[in-house]
């Protein structure tokens, strides 16, 4: 049977979209993505500083244990300037051959394996910095994000800062142990300091020199040196952990508060 020619159905024809409607669809996407973005950059943030405050409570516990089970006294410097000590808090220099490795570290090992921290903040992404600076000691870069306070010996040889020291200048090395209870006002002690990963001024305004560049922080000193800056990088601000123990952000200024560090004040 033959179907009518006006019976039969013709091939419906493909609707497109019109140049108008495309490009309105286009700025709807962008005006959401625009609105998108600064909120999943925010929530990193958010969860990158979380994770830095953990590692730093964790860092902060370890601390504490490894105090209480050395006559109360506290860890060694960790700095270029004075080598490597076993008692150093973090055993940091890469070259394994020569030093131990990072997981030996005194303060990491009194941390069961499963709560052991990260000791590098999740948002301290790059490690072009320090690996571009020149160091002439050979000990490689410091690609960790927390340091120690630690003035160091002052012209007196008194040791004002939190670390222990051992000064071999003399030829044989005589150690300057800081004791707990030489800590005032342990709240408002910084005990572990968050420094820049980056030079020039990118993690903070007055960072002019190179990023973290050891296991030490040095405060502003007695005579004016104005020492190592925090880190910026938590919305203008730095996770620090205090000698009582607690965490907490603080602005860079607050670092160049001598009452802030030095042991005595």
């Amino acid at each position: 049977m033959i179907t009518p020619s006006h019976m039969m159905k013709s091939p419906r024809r493909a609707e497109a979209f019109t140049l108008v409607e495309l490009l309105v669809v286009i700025a709807i996407i962008g005006i959401l993505a625009g609105l998108l973005i600064p909120v999943l950059a925010s929530a990193k943030q958010k969860a990158g500083q979380a994770q830095c405050i953990n590692n730093q409570k964790q860092l902060g516990l370890g601390m504490q244990m490894y105090v209480d089970e050395n006559s109360h006294t506290f860890p060694g410097i960790a700095s270029r300037a004075y080598g490597y000590q076993p008692s150093d808090w973090i055993y940091w220099r890469t070259n394994t051959a020569l030093y131990p490795s990072f997981e030996k570290s005194p303060i990491l090992s009194e941390l069961p394996g499963e709560v052991r921290p990260s000791l590098r903040c999740p948002l301290d992404s790059s490690n072009s910095a320090r690996e571009s600076f020149h160091y002439s000691d050979g000990d490689g870069p410091y690609l960790f994000s927390y340091s120690f306070n630690g003035y160091g010996l002052d012209a007196d040889h008194k040791n004002v800062g939190m670390s222990t020291v051992v000064d071999s200048s003399s030829g044989s090395p005589v150690i300057h142990r800081v004791r707990e209870s030489a800590v005032r006002n342990p709240a408002n002690k910084i005990m572990l300091a968050e420094e820049p990963g980056s030079g020039s001024g990118r993690e903070n305004p007055i960072a002019d020199g190179p990023p973290v560049s050891d296991g030490r922080w040095i405060p502003n000193s007695l005579t004016g040196y104005r020492g190592d800056p925090l880190t910026t990088r938590h919305h203008g601000k730095a996770d620090v952990t205090f000698a009582d123990g607690h965490v907490e952000p603080v602005t860079w200024q607050f670092g160049t508060n001598a009452a802030n560090s030095q042991l005595d004040l």
